[in-house]
């Protein structure tokens, strides 16, 4: 514990009050010098003995660069407390309140939030005494998501692996009575002989994912995850089942908003990395460029982005 401000004030008003008694005699000591001590004793032992407080933080949602998310801050104490928090990389704090704070998501990442520090005081603002409180908290930061133009690279992912109202093309085969109709596949069976008819054979629907390695030499991490996440959410948004290979691990082939928030927490937790696995698409950063592999055709990520093509 430490004096304050006004803690240091009331301990010159003392010494002073001391020097005068011994000049002007005890009446001093009496009338300044004895309340001084008491109250600041009286400060010091109720700071002393109060319980240490408990400090509660909101837990912020993940978020994009660019994105704000608002903090609260809340102390449960005995007697008067501030707090302050801090923040730490890929975070920009703001806005601080009384009640808490706004943080800036800056770049790609796990930030982290706290300890909190407390800041206790008697009611006469004399004593004070500092601690951390509640831990760290963990925010978080999504890779940046480029928006993907309109391209002919991955039509025929797109035709092979299928959307949700409809499941993966893989062969045509002879019609069997008891095929729906829907499924004759008309122009083929126009040239054959009359009755003879091809039907659509069409994959079972856990056979129609799309897997999307991600791999960077050193120092590369944040623009594979970008490539990454940008390709992985543009399957997505098509309807695809997609799975995620990163080099801290691995999300499995599943559509819908799960898949797309797990692949996005994946990617922002991984670092540099080669997984070896095969892939229907790679990614591969490297310190001259980020390129994007289909089968055995691989170009510039940037010629897949809209501000690439524009």
């Amino acid at each position: 514990m430490t004096l304050t401000r006004r803690g240091y004030a009331t301990i010159a008003v003392v010494v002073v009050g001391v020097w005068a008694g011994v000049t002007a005699g005890p009446r001093t000591l009496n009338a300044i010098v004895m309340p001084a001590l008491v109250l600041t004793g009286y400060s010091w032992l109720s700071v002393r003995r109060r319980a240490p407080p408990t400090v509660t933080r909101s837990q912020p949602s993940p978020g994009f660069p660019g994105e704000s998310r608002e903090i609260e801050l809340r102390a449960e104490s005995g007697g008067p407390t501030t707090i302050t928090d801090s923040v730490g990389e890929r975070l920009r704090q703001y806005e601080v309140s009384s009640d808490g704070y706004c943080v800036e998501l800056t770049e790609r990442g796990i930030g982290r939030l706290g300890p909190a520090t407390t800041t206790e005081t008697d009611v006469f603002g004399l004593v004070s005494r500092t601690g951390e409180r509640s831990g760290e908290t963990e925010l978080l930061v999504y890779p940046t998501v480029e928006p993907l133009a309109p391209s002919r690279r991955f039509e025929g992912l797109v035709e092979e692996a299928g959307s949700p109202e409809r499941d993966a093309f893989t062969s045509l085969r002879e019609y069997v009575p008891g095929d729906p109709l829907r499924n004759v596949h008309w122009p083929s069976s126009a040239k054959r002989e009359p009755g003879e008819l091809v039907v659509t054979q069409y994959a079972a629907p856990d056979e129609g994912g799309i897997t999307v390695v991600a791999t960077s030499d050193d120092g590369c991490a944040d623009a594979m995850a970008t490539a990454a996440a940008s390709v992985v959410v543009h399957l997505l948004d098509r309807g695809l089942s997609v799975g995620v290979i990163a080099p801290n691990g691995r999300v499995p082939e599943r559509r819908g908003p799960t898949a797309r928030t797990e692949a996005l927490e994946l990617l922002a937790r991984t670092g540099a990395g080669r997984p070896p696995d095969e892939a229907d698409v790679r990614i591969d950063a490297s310190e001259t460029e980020t390129t994007v592999g289909i089968d055995d055709e691989s170009f510039a990520f940037d010629e897949l982005t809209a501000e690439g093509r524009s």
